[in-house]
């Protein structure tokens, strides 16, 4: 007795081609994001499809205005 595989790669075509003009989802974020630094990110955790802005090592999350715009301060480096 011989099971068939269950990926039979004669079924897939070697070749698929995507048209990024018609895309399945299309993500338009809200006017408010609730803003986490991970590292040099800023990454907004409130959105449905996870987003970042890079802002290099060299500033750190402080807080947010009255807008709840974050507001970056300078990091104070060590000299090494």
């Amino acid at each position: 007795m011989h099971a068939k595989p269950v990926n039979d790669q004669k079924d897939q075509p070697e070749e698929e081609v995507l048209d990024f003009t018609k895309p399945d989802f299309e993500f338009r974020p809200g006017m408010y994001h609730e803003w986490r630094q991970q590292g040099p990110f800023l990454v907004c955790k409130s959105c449905e499809v996870q987003h970042a802005v890079h802002i290099g090592m060299n500033k750190i999350l402080v807080g947010f205005d009255k807008d709840l715009k974050p507001i970056l301060k300078a990091r104070k480096l060590s000299p090494g």
